[in-house]
């Protein structure tokens, strides 16, 4: 499925294999997109940060600080 960032290959009499993307390693974007980056980090880097960490990396963009405020007060900002 293309943007999954993983390819099922399909084995004959046995079960399917999936495996991370060629292209993308499995970071769902292709090599343009990953090379576009915003205080030194790509989308996919940006993706995985926590809401904490987040929160730091946009503490000066309002919109954004303000969503993820949000996030970490109902208690979705740090992920065991």
């Amino acid at each position: 499925m293309p943007g999954a960032g993983f390819v099922q290959i399909e084995m004959q009499f046995l079960p399917d294999v999936t495996v991370p993307c060629e292209v993308c390693q499995g970071k769902r974007y292709n090599r343009e997109a990953l090379e576009i980056q915003f205080k030194d980090k790509n989308i996919a880097q940006v993706l995985e940060m926590s809401v904490e960490e987040a929160l730091s990396y946009f503490a000066n963009i309002p919109r954004i600080k303000n969503k993820l405020e949000s996030l970490r007060d109902v208690g979705l900002g740090i992920f065991s």
